[in-house]
């Protein structure tokens, strides 16, 4: 990870557990490796996006935030979601010490909501982290960016 793309995420990955941590770098590394190999294939779309501003540093950043989002917080805001009759809002859902109910919830909604704000402000688009590759991810920026199909 670039140092300054380190020094951004280093507090967030700090405070997750382990495991988590891990699965999130262990995904950004898996980007970066992909777009260095584009680099090395003269991508077309990469050739493009840097064409239109986008340097390697603000393509890892999306890369960090894209893997939050993937590895944490889309799974969390998906278990927000209220299930049939309640189920995880006016029905706790309980697994071993860990309850989720409606509680759990509104934070996860407010975590997730905080986390979009970043990304706008970042001038990103929330469907970029959806993608599930580097490729996806410049591909969708290409596209966003007006590059022709």
């Amino acid at each position: 990870m670039n140092p300054s793309i380190e020094h951004i995420a280093k507090p967030v990955l700090s405070s997750m557990n382990s495991h988590v941590r891990l699965g999130v770098l262990h995904r950004v590394d898996a980007m970066e490796r992909e777009l260095a190999f584009l680099i090395e294939r003269k991508n077309d779309d990469v050739a493009f996006i840097r064409s239109r501003g986008w340097s390697d540093e603000r393509i890892q950043l999306l890369f960090v935030l894209n893997s939050l989002y993937q590895h944490l917080l889309g799974p969390v805001q998906a278990a927000a979601r209220p299930g049939p009759q309640g189920l995880g809002r006016t029905i706790p859902i309980r697994h071993g010490k860990a309850t989720f109910d409606d509680k759990t919830a509104r934070r996860a909604e407010r975590a997730v909501k905080d986390f979009l704000a970043i990304v706008e402000t970042l001038q990103f688009q929330p469907r970029w982290l959806h993608a599930n590759t580097c490729g996806d991810v410049v591909y969708a920026i290409a596209t966003h960016e007006g590059k022709p199909r």
